[in-house]
């Protein structure tokens, strides 16, 4: 047992120098006692260590490396970029892991740390602590390991391999069992997002280059940074707006409320708001197509401060307000201008608005954010409050064989309901897209935490919304119990009172010149790809310059391609892995792999060019 000990711990101590000292490890330290392992170790048939938890075998009995290999063969695919373990017991399986796929990626995921220490006393894990990429999450949360493993899939945990044996997860079952539910929403939210880029992209780039002159000269919300708290200590809090059924309980109350705290609406909550008397202090609209428009179309608010993204709808930037300002933009047009002309202060994304919302609330630095008509829900089966844009459509639309019952009934049993539970602990009708947008509050009240200095806490104003873990339930009679503040809101206002941008239209313009040089430059550079590959693909040109002068040649296409700025701003109309997979199933491509590298890479080229074509026809 030692001598797997000694040689393992200096290999630990040399890879991982800040992790062994954090476990006050060096290359001289003793291994641990057998009778402390938290497993038995025992010899199996072909003469390796092998080990029992309890009665669990935690290996084959028989031929413990032929198992782990076998595993880890079975789920590597042409795709696959990186190894998960969900534990690893005596660590057979990440070795022949490293052993058989050396390029790829290790994870190694231990939330017990006797458990990864007793491992290096039982075989020899030369080959992982020599891996070229090895990561070690040892105890590590749940959110930075889900983190982890999409990183190391560039992006996607589908390109991750994960390999998940129960023998080795038994120890921490319920750690292990939070990872997987953690991956699972990972993987919706990842399938969601790349559905709607491929329905949204081309409207997000329209908008974006449409929008492109006025968004760049707004103000930013970096101006209401922490303005909620005051120089003696004092915040001021502030509610959250949304358009559930039970933001109709709030609304006869929301002056009083005004007086006391912060109002941030929702657009589809402001029609609401405004037929009680009420204009919310700021309104959030970052939603780029029409019908989120269409919930302020109409409107005006001459009291309020309309925050938008760079690439809502045109006419949402001539709603009738007191200001409109900036957020950063979320796309990379919107990234790569305010590069050069400076941040507007970045708002999280969570899927809706209110999300963005809850996070302007955090960025003004309220210490309290209540919510109300968050029900992420159908309470009593409704699924909007009264009046809003939503239900008026369907009542005007609405006719003797389809009523507007009917599209409520479509709404409620269209998207993979489920019941779950309320605050008050009642049932609530839900679906996977609410589910996620609870799963992101839950996991913004963990890492804003009241315990943390810069921490907040969060309150429904309704106990028959969906319960989020992590936040509370008030009422507003309790609210309307406290002081009036408005001298904090006039004192918020005063710190952030409205400036004018620093960016002119003349800077402006001058990054759009070169934005445009950049995407011909960039658009000329797949010209010369396609054309190099169509000449690969001539069998004359071929013979006559060889096969290592085009592939030559298209390395250094790539790489001008790959070191430019604009390639992510191409890519947001670029297809997606699954629209160019159904792109190469269309194509009779070689049987040579040569041949089809080059058919392969032309497609890209071309898809390159025409999203490049986009951007420069809009500008």
């Amino acid at each position: 047992m030692s001598c797997f000990w000694n040689k393992n711990i200096a290999l630990f101590c040399t890879r991982f120098p800040s992790l062994a000292a954090q476990y006050g490890m060096h290359s001289q330290s003793a291994p641990p006692e057998e009778a402390t392992l938290p497993f038995t170790l025992t010899t199996a048939k072909n003469g390796s260590l092998t080990a029992l938890d309890g009665s669990r075998a935690l290996h084959s009995l028989y031929n413990p490396e032929r198992e782990a290999e076998q595993a880890v063969s079975a789920l590597h695919t042409s795709d696959t970029l990186a190894f998960a373990f969900f534990g690893c017991a005596l660590g057979y399986a990440p070795v022949r892991a490293a052993t058989l796929f050396p390029h790829d990626t290790l994870i190694i995921i231990e939330p017990s740390a006797d458990w990864f220490f007793a491992a290096l006393t039982a075989c020899d894990w030369s080959a992982v602590f020599n891996a070229k990429n090895v990561m070690l999450a040892l105890q590590a949360g749940v959110d930075t390991v889900t983190t982890l493993i999409e990183q190391a899939g560039g992006g996607s945990s589908k390109h991750v391999a994960c390999l998940i044996n129960s023998a080795y997860t038994a120890h921490a079952a319920d750690y292990f069992s939070a990872l997987s539910s953690s991956l699972n929403r990972a993987s919706k939210k990842e399938r969601i997002n790349t559905v709607t880029l491929e329905k949204f992209s081309r409207l997000w780039l329209r908008n974006s280059c449409k929008n492109l002159m006025q968004t760049a000269l707004l103000p930013g919300v970096n101006r209401y940074k922490n303005a909620c708290i005051m120089p003696d200590g004092k915040r001021l809090p502030a509610l959250v707006l949304a358009a559930g059924p039970t933001l109709e309980t709030v609304l006869p109350h929301l002056a009083a409320l005004k007086k006391r705290m912060l109002i941030i609406a929702v657009d589809t909550a402001l029609r609401a708001c405004l037929h009680a008397g009420v204009q919310p202090d700021f309104i959030l609209l970052v939603d780029p197509q029409y019908y989120a428009w269409r919930h302020i179309a109409g409107l005006s608010a001459p009291e309020s401060v309309l925050i938008c993204e760079s690439a809502v709808y045109p006419a949402s930037l001539r709603f009738p307000c007191r200001e409109i300002i900036a957020c950063s933009s979320l796309f990379p047009l919107g990234k790569y201008l305010e590069k050069r002309l400076g941040a507007k202060g970045a708002l999280a994304a969570g899927g809706s608005v209110s999300t963005t919302a809850w996070d302007f609330a955090r960025l003004c630095g309220a210490r309290r954010i209540y919510l109300a008509g968050l029900d992420l829900g159908y309470p009593g089966l409704e699924t909007h409050i009264r009046g809003s844009t939503f239900e008026e459509r369907l009542h005007g639309t609405s006719c003797r064989t389809r009523p507007a019952e009917t599209g409520s009934a479509a709404t409620l049993f269209g998207a993979n309901m489920r019941h779950s539970r309320t605050y008050a602990g009642g049932d609530i009708l839900t679906d996977d897209r609410m589910q996620l947008f609870a799963w992101w509050f839950e996991s913004k009240q963990q890492e804003y935490a009241p315990s943390r200095p810069d921490g907040v806490e969060t309150y429904s104003l309704s106990p028959h919304s969906l319960a989020i873990p992590g936040i509370g339930v008030t009422d507003v009679p309790t609210l309307l119990s406290e002081p009036e503040r408005e001298e904090l809101r006039a004192s918020f206002f005063a710190s952030a009172k409205a400036q004018e941008s620093s960016t002119s239209a003349e800077q402006v313009a001058q990054v759009i010149r070169e934005l445009k040089n950049g995407f011909e430059c960039l658009h000329q550079t797949a010209r010369t790809g396609a054309k190099l590959c169509d000449e690969a693909l001539d069998g004359s040109m071929r013979l006559k310059k060889g096969v290592a002068y085009y592939c030559q040649a298209l390395e250094a296409v790539d790489a001008a391609i790959l070191t430019s700025e604009l390639k992510e701003i191409a890519a947001l109309v670029f297809p997606t892995e699954r629209q160019l997979d159904a792109l190469y199933e269309k194509e009779d491509f070689s049987q040579n792999p040569v041949l089809s590298s080059f058919e392969h890479s032309k497609i890209i080229y071309r898809e390159l060019k025409n999203s490049i074509k986009s951007y420069l026809q809009y500008l």
